[in-house]
């Protein structure tokens, strides 16, 4: 692990000699350049990308390719104002002062990020850290090879790899890097992984921002538009397979509510797969025996399969699955499932649901349908998750305007738009004070008793 170390000496060699008096037309020119080797080369990336696991091309422009160019055009239009120097307001008690606000890149940054989708939370974190004026060191998933190395290839036909350098490896190198010495550490992935992320940086006093995942709870009250919420639940817990940090893991649903659900749900699912081609593969057999261990202990506890798809034999895919019956201390709920098994669960009593919400870790998202404001005040006031979604699944990632990321267990740090800016960058405090002149020379030594008088009302 020779080459790791000497290349985290060379990265903030760099960082100081060139990256440290750079401005914001360079870091504008190196996105720029990263935006048109995607549109140049958007069939390459499709056709790499798919080698790993397959989804519907659709879903791969919708939560791959799409949201990065979408990444790129915002901070374009926006990093001038977000890189800007902000002058604050001075109190009273430092008159004579001014106060300004300076960004400053972190230094050299190390990116872990995952394979669910690892195009877009490679690049997406990659281009927030150039953005603040970062080097950048990226370690991408050994379960997502085909990608990884167009990560690299991508990265090293645009930048040196004294300023972004991408490591391909299994988890033995993302352990070593972990315990350098990195100005941030930015990581994308499960809780129990990013504990011990955090732990490794927690050595060097390195900040960290922790992207996981959670139990994201969902509700369907009595007064949900049923057939809405069915499609919308459904299509986030199908998506990439189920394969989404934000994904609905498990729902709630009112006693009124549950046979119209029920039905609901059976009418989504032969509308949105009829054709196996519109939905995706399970990352690999690693997680396909996951998924088939999950399932067993669930059922082996309460419930029963509802609906399960008929394509077990096939390659790669696992069945659309939809359990039933379940009581409340089925194991299914204390996991992230992170694949195509939905647990519905009848309940009749809302603030039971909220205090069952309420024991467990807090969650990266958390689902209301309601057409009821009382139920979602309530919602909104009882619970705490990273984000909400009222009446629609997932869509709160696609808004650059609001921060994403977890709260506790699922997480620290936000990204999005200027908040993934700010994760790369160290907001920097400057006082100015005129020369001779300081309020504080009044308060200066030897105390009497006018100067304590005076530092009390100052104070």
């Amino acid at each position: 692990m020779k080459e790791l170390d000497n290349l985290l000496i060379n990265q903030r060699s760099y960082f100081r000699s060139t990256l440290l008096s750079s401005n914001i037309k360079d870091r504008i020119i190196k996105i720029k350049k990263i935006r048109k080797w995607i549109v140049n080369n958007e069939q390459y990336i499709i056709d790499t990308c798919l080698k790993d696991y397959k989804k519907p091309l659709s879903e791969f422009y919708a939560t791959e390719l799409n949201p990065v160019l979408s990444h790129i055009d915002f901070v374009l239009k926006n990093i001038k104002k977000w890189a800007a120097t902000k002058s604050v307001w001075t109190p009273i008690h430092l008159i004579g002062t001014k106060s300004k606000i300076y960004y400053e890149p972190k230094g050299v940054c190390l990116i872990l990020s995952p394979w669910n989708y690892p195009f877009n939370l490679t690049l997406n974190p990659i281009v927030s850290a150039i953005a603040a004026g970062n080097c950048v060191v990226v370690k991408p998933s050994e379960f997502t090879p085909s990608t990884s190395s167009l990560i690299k290839e991508i990265i090293e036909s645009i930048f040196k790899t004294s300023e972004i350098s991408v490591i391909e490896g299994d988890y033995t190198v993302g352990s070593y890097l972990v315990g350098l010495k990195f100005d941030h550490i930015f990581f994308t992935g499960s809780p129990e992984i990013g504990s011990l992320v955090m732990q490794s940086a927690a050595k060097n006093l390195a900040s960290v921002t922790l992207e996981l995942g959670g139990k994201n709870h969902t509700i369907v009250d009595e007064t949900a538009n049923i057939k809405d919420a069915a499609e919308k639940i459904l299509w986030s817990k199908y998506v990439n397979c189920g394969q989404t940090c934000i994904a609905v893991n498990h729902v709630f649903v009112h006693s009124k509510s549950y046979n119209l659900f029920i039905s609901s749900i059976e009418e989504v699912l032969k509308k949105f797969f009829s054709k196996k081609s519109d939905y995706g593969h399970i990352v690999n057999k690693k997680h396909h025996n996951r998924l088939k261990a999950i399932l067993k202990e669930c059922l082996s506890h309460s419930g029963s399969v509802l609906i399960e798809s008929d394509d077990k034999g096939l390659d790669g895919y696992f069945p659309l699955t939809i359990v039933q019956d379940l009581d409340m201390s089925n194991p299914i709920l204390k996991n992230e499932i992170f694949g195509p098994i939905l647990p519905i669960i009848v309940y009749d009593d809302f603030d039971a649901i909220l205090d069952f919400i309420h024991k467990t870790d807090k969650p990266l998202a958390l689902y209301l349908f309601s057409k009821s404001n009382r139920y979602i005040n309530r919602f909104l006031a009882s619970t705490s998750s990273g984000t909400v979604g009222i009446n629609d699944c997932m869509l709160q990632y696609a808004n650059p305007n609001l921060p994403f990321g977890g709260v506790n267990s699922s997480g620290f740090g936000k990204t999005g738009g200027k908040n993934g800016f700010l994760e790369f960058s160290n907001a920097k405090s400057v006082l100015f004070q005129r020369s001779g002149f300081s309020i504080a020379k009044f308060i200066y030594p030897p105390y009497t008793n006018f100067k304590e008088r005076l530092a009390k009302l100052l104070g």
